[in-house]
């Protein structure tokens, strides 16, 4: 087993010619640097010991904190020359750096959200903390750490930036995430009360509510509210509980049973949370609309492809047909054809502009989520790839499902969107291209080898007249 100091592994990038900041001209000298130090790591195995294993975490751990104070300069470092470029050719102010947390994201094979705050981070790593920089490199801090600094003092000045900085410098690789956080709240605080009470303002502001899937047919509905207002949800969802679970007790003792909940609290609790905001009269009688694909091998036979709920994911094939017997649920079923070779739908066009609501069905069906590489939000709007105004049809072909930043964010000089209905190649401005395929989902869940289903079924629960 190879065995080297952090500082001999990392030797093997610093020490190159062109590894430097300044000597950084040609991406293929960075590259074959950087290929000698991933060979170097093939190399590497685990040890024999215990110790010398976490000698070798300890080390590696190192040496990727380095990598990412590296990468922050670079990232750092292309945000000025884009401003500077976009300044020389007189790109008014308040347009310049548009898109560029995307090509981050898309760089580092990220969602533009994550490329935000990549950038914002680097941005203030090389202004306005350089103790946070210096101990990221140095290997004393993790890339998260240093986040959480460039986070936590994103609305203060920068003279108070730097002074938390200072100030927590000592702290730094010794503090956890938590105790990090309110050290520099608590100077937040300290140096500017008059901005953390209105960031208390705007918090209140930003008040939502939004959904995350769990996987294995479930989700999780979280809601940011001031506290006494949660406080009070959760004081009214308990309420509730408890009279219900009162009144099964008091039904048990009428009909002779052991006085035992056939079902637990905390399960109580979520069907009258999803009662309450329904207006169902059971928790598993869903009458809003919840559409589900699913391969008509597992709704009429005994097949396993999992269906798929477009913008969640998978669900097990047992759970669809559990919902489908509920007799409670209205449902209908709508033939979605596929193309037998591999799953595509079939094309739809329009001459209109707007995308029918039929053709913007499919492509919500087939794209999932926003269809830009990396990008986690749902898709909210249908688009053309080719834009309308430069001759791009309303069609299959042309249209792409995306979020509403990504469509806007498409429109900004140096940016296409191109493809097939089978793929999309988006352009940055600096030339680089990203490939991702666009079949849907559930056609890429068959047995390998297999033939692709020739009719895909979309069921829906229909809002109840």
């Amino acid at each position: 087993m190879a065995e080297l100091s952090t500082r001999s592994w990392w030797f093997l990038i610093l020490s190159h010619p062109e590894s430097t900041m300044e000597g950084m001209e040609t991406a293929g000298g960075v590259a074959d640097t950087v290929q000698e130090f991933l060979s170097f790591l093939e190399s590497v195995s685990p040890a024999g010991s215990e110790a010398t294993n976490i000698d070798i975490l300890q080390q590696l751990e190192q040496a990727k904190r380095a990598l990412a104070a590296v990468q922050a300069e670079v990232t750092n470092a292309f945000v000025q020359q884009r401003q500077a470029a976009e300044a020389a050719d007189r790109i008014p102010t308040s347009e310049q750096l548009k898109g560029i947390e995307a090509e981050v994201g898309l760089a580092r094979g990220e969602s533009a959200f994550v490329g935000a705050a990549l950038t914002h981070t680097a941005t203030a790593l090389c202004t306005v903390l350089p103790n946070t920089l210096a101990a990221l490199a140095a290997g004393r801090v993790s890339e998260y750490h240093a986040r959480i600094v460039a986070e936590q003092t994103n609305h203060l000045s920068e003279a108070h930036r730097r002074a938390i900085d200072a100030a927590i410098a000592h702290r730094l690789g010794k503090a956890s995430s938590s105790q990090l956080r309110t050290l520099i709240q608590g100077h937040a605080y300290r140096l500017d009360r008059k901005a953390a009470e209105q960031r208390a303002a705007q918090n209140k502001r930003g008040r939502c509510v939004r959904l995350d899937p769990l996987g294995e047919g479930m989700v999780a509905v979280h809601a940011q509210l001031p506290t006494h207002q949660g406080l009070a949800v959760m004081d009214a969802l308990k309420q509730r509980t408890n009279q219900r679970l009162a009144a099964q007790r008091r039904r048990n003792r009428e009909a002779g049973t052991p006085d035992e909940p056939t079902v637990g609290r905390d399960q109580v609790m979520a069907d009258v949370f999803v009662e309450t905001l329904t207006g169902q009269t059971t928790a598993t009688g869903v009458d809003a609309e919840v559409i589900v694909v699913v391969d008509d091998t597992t709704l009429f036979g005994d097949g396993d492809t999992p269906g798929w709920i477009p913008g969640h994911g998978p669900l097990p094939a047992g759970t669809v047909k559990e919902w489908l017997a509920d007799p409670d649920a209205k449902t209908f079923i709508r033939r979605m054809y596929t193309r037998p070779t591999d799953g595509q739908l079939v094309a739809l066009e329009s001459t209109r502009r707007r995308f029918p609501d039929g053709l913007a069905n499919m492509l919500r069906l087939r794209d999932d989520s926003c269809a830009t590489p990396w990008c986690n939000s749902p898709m909210q709007e249908a688009d053309h790839r080719r834009s309308w105004a430069h001759g791009g049809p309303t069609s299959w072909a042309n249209g792409t499902g995306l979020c509403t930043r990504c469509n806007q964010r498409k429109e900004n000089r140096g940016w296409t969107y191109t493809g097939t209905p089978d793929q999309l190649v988006v352009t940055t401005p600096t030339g680089h291209r990203y490939t991702v395929g666009t079949k849907p989902p559930i056609s890429q869940l068959r047995h390998t080898g297999s033939d692709p289903p020739n009719v895909v079924i979309d069921i829906a629960w229909r809002t109840a007249a």
